[in-house]
């Protein structure tokens, strides 16, 4: 399916096809509700309106509007648009299943990481002030890793609200 861009429009230039195609793919994505033939036909209405005014969005498009070839090419990539379509919301929940999983293996990945560091000043003075100010026994923290102290003062913090 996804030749189909090879297969369609060659009677135009490289740069002519591209234009053609994303306009294409803009209108299908702002007039998915309708069918496909309508949206050929409307796009077709729009086209030849804008000729009629002298404001024509592509210059080339006066010699194809009427053309069977043209028509049934435009109708072939609409209805690969609608086929991507239809295809991306089949692997939605397969997608978004694969992002939870990810995310998890980050949060793993950065526990692994924290758990091998030794902790900061910083965390290592919070820590302190914190027990200190809840009235909690400090623990030895010369083998604590930022890991043990990040998960003791989520402890402290969620005893101190849990009151």
């Amino acid at each position: 399916m996804h030749s189909i861009k090879n297969s369609i429009f060659l009677y135009l230039t490289n740069r002519q096809k591209s234009n053609l195609l994303g306009t294409l793919k803009s209108y299908y994505k702002k007039n998915d509700n309708l069918s496909i033939d309508e949206i050929c036909y409307k796009f077709l209405d729009d086209e030849k309106y804008y000729l009629d005014i002298n404001n024509p969005h592509y210059e080339f498009m006066r010699d194809y509007l009427e053309d069977d070839i043209f028509f049934r090419d435009m109708k072939k990539y609409l209805n690969y648009l609608q086929f991507e379509k239809k295809e991306k919301e089949k692997f939605a929940p397969l997608l978004q299943k694969q992002k939870e999983l990810a995310k998890i293996q980050r949060i793993k990945a950065q526990e692994y990481k924290m758990s091998k560091e030794k902790p900061t000043k910083k965390q290592l003075f919070y820590y302190e002030k914190i027990a200190k100010a809840h009235n909690i026994p400090k623990k030895d923290t010369t083998t604590a890793t930022k890991l043990d102290l990040r998960n003791w003062i989520k402890e402290i913090l969620n005893e101190s609200s849990g009151d």
